[in-house]
C-alpha cells in the first residue's frame, strides 16, 4: 500500500524520515559486493520497492489502527542489516495502558498469568491477561518505573484491556489510562545494537532488562526484547520525541561507522519466524489458551495466587497437552505456503480432514533460503520430527514439524 497521508491519530511521526529514505540510494549498495552478506545467497540486488506500508488490522469504520512500514525499498538490505549491523523498527501498532497507583503492582498480580514478584524498575515482565475460561485476553510486557507501571500490548487490545482491568478494581488505589497517543515503541535488532547504544547508558541486564537512558535530551525506557536470534531491545518514549531520538540513533551508529536503517514489516517478519518469536494477533489470538502458544514458560508461573482463568490453565498443565499447539516448520523444496494454508498429515489419505494451518511464513536466508513457517496443529502431529503435507503456490510440498525456534538461534545467542 503506497501511503500518501493519513489523519489516523497513530499515524507513524516517522513518516516523512521513512520517505526521505526511500527516495535516496542506500549507502549499503557501496557494500554490498564487498561483503558477505549473512545466510546463504539471496541473488543480485534488483531494482528498489517502492515505499510500501501495510494496514495493522481494523479499527473504527473499517479501516485500519495504523499502517506498519513494510519496507522503504531494499527489503534485502533491510535484512541484512538486522544480521550485520542495527536495524530500526518503526511499531505504531504498540498500545501503551498506563497503571497508576500505590497499588498497582498487587492489582496486577492478581490479574495477570505472570508472577510479578520480581518486577522492578530495572526488570520487566512478559504475561498473559486471560479470561475466566482460561483464553487469551492480550499478551503484555509489563514495565515498572517509579511512577507508574507501563503495559505494552498490540493497539488493537488496549480498550478491552482497559474495560476488563477497571472492572476489577474495588478500593484499590489504581488508576488505569490508554495513553497510546502519548507514547511510542522504537525496536532496535541487530549484533551492533548494544555499541550503538553504549554511549547513552547501554542496554539492560538479560532478558527484558530495563535501562533508562538520555537521548536527545529525551527520557527514554529501554527493554531487552530478543526477537530475532540477535540482540534486540524495544525503546518506550513520549511520541513527540520519537524524530529527534531516531535521527539521533542513526546519526551516533553511522559516526561509529555501524549499518544501521529503517527495517520494514517484510524483513522483520522473516527475522522474527528464524529467532521463532510468535506474535499475539498473526500466529495467536483471542481464541488461544497459553499452552497453545509456545510461550508459557515464558508467561505463566504456576506457584503464584489466583487471576482470572488459573484453574483452566493449571488444569491444562496438570492433565495434559492441549488440543493444538503452535508449531516451527521446515518445508521441503523451493515452494511458501501463505498464512491461512491448511496441513494435513503426510499418512492420511488426500481427502482426509486437515490437521492445522499456517500461521506466518517466510523465506529463510540463515536456513539456506529454505521456506519456513509457523502453524497451529492439532495434537497428533506436534510431535519433533513428524511429517506434514500442504499445497503451496499451487504444488504439493511436506515439511517437517519441530519447536518454534527451528534453527536454533535462541540457544546459540545464550
Amino acid at each position: 500500500m503506497a501511503v500518501e497521508g493519513s489523519s489516523n491519530m497513530f499515524e507513524s511521526p516517522l513518516m516523512d524520515l521513512h520517505k526521505a529514505e526511500a527516495a535516496a540510494p542506500p549507502i549499503e549498495m557501496n557494500k554490498a559486493d564487498a561483503e558477505d552478506r549473512p545466510g546463504a545467497s539471496m541473488g543480485e540486488l534488483g531494482e528498489p520497492l517502492e515505499l510500501e506500508f501495510l494496514p495493522w488490522g481494523s479499527g473504527s469504520d473499517e479501516q485500519p489502527a495504523c499502517l506498519v512500514l513494510a519496507t522503504s525499498g531494499w527489503v534485502e538490505l533491510e535484512y541484512a542489516v538486522m544480521r550485520r549491523g542495527c536495524g530500526l523498527l518503526d511499531q505504531p501498532q504498540r498500545g501503551t495502558i498506563v497503571v497508576r497507583g500505590e497499588d498497582r503492582v498487587e492489582f496486577l498480580n492478581r490479574m495477570v498469568t505472570q508472577d510479578l514478584k520480581d518486577l522492578s524498575t530495572s526488570q520487566a515482565c512478559h504475561g498473559f491477561l486471560t479470561n475466566r475460561k482460561g483464553r487469551i485476553t492480550a499478551e503484555l510486557i509489563l514495565i515498572e518505573t517509579d511512577q507508574a507501571l507501563f503495559l505494552d500490548l498490540d493497539l488493537h487490545q488496549t480498550d478491552s484491556v482497559c474495560e476488563v482491568l477497571r472492572h476489577h478494581v474495588f478500593t484499590e488505589d489504581v488508576q488505569i489510562e490508554d495513553e497510546s497517543g502519548k507514547w511510542y515503541r522504537i525496536g532496535l535488532h541487530g549484533p551492533e545494537i548494544g555499541t550503538v547504544l553504549k554511549a547513552h547508558g547501554g542496554l539492560g541486564e538479560g532478558h527484558l532488562g530495563v535501562n533508562s537512558l538520555a537521548i536527545a535530551d529525551a527520557d527514554v525506557l529501554v527493554v531487552r526484547k530478543d526477537m530475532i536470534g540477535a540482540p534486540g531491545c524495544d525503546l518506550l518514549l513520549p511520541r513527540e520525541e520519537v524524530v529527534s531520538v531516531w535521527t539521533a540513533i542513526r546519526d551516533h551508529a553511522q559516526v561509529l561507522g555501524i549499518r544501521t536503517r529503517a527495517v520494514g514489516w517484510y524483513a522483520f517478519n522473516t527475522a522474527r519466524l528464524e529467532g521463532g518469536t510468535p506474535l499475539f494477533n498473526i500466529d495467536f489470538g483471542s481464541t488461544s489458551l497459553p499452552h497453545e502458544t509456545g510461550l508459557v514458560q515464558a508467561c505463566v508461573s504456576f506457584t503464584k495466587g489466583c487471576y482470572p482463568g488459573q484453574e483452566v490453565v493449571a488444569r491444562m498443565h496438570n492433565l495434559g497437552q492441549p488440543k493444538q499447539q503452535l508449531r516451527g516448520l521446515r518445508i521441503d523444496g523451493d515452494h511458501l505456503p501463505v498464512a491461512g494454508t491448511q496441513v494435513f498429515a503426510s499418512e492420511d489419505e488426500e481427502l482426509s480432514e486437515p490437521v492445522g494451518v499456517i500461521t506466518s511464513s517466510a523465506i529463510s536466508p540463515l536456513g539456506g533460503a529454505a521456506p519456513m513457517a509457523f502453524a497451529m496443529l492439532r495434537k497428533r502431529v506436534v510431535a519433533p520430527g513428524t511429517r506434514v503435507r500442504m499445497h503451496a503456490e499451487g504444488s504439493p510440498c511436506e515439511a517437517t514439524v519441530g519447536e518454534l525456534d527451528v534453527l536454533g538461534l535462541k540457544e546459540e545467542s545464550t
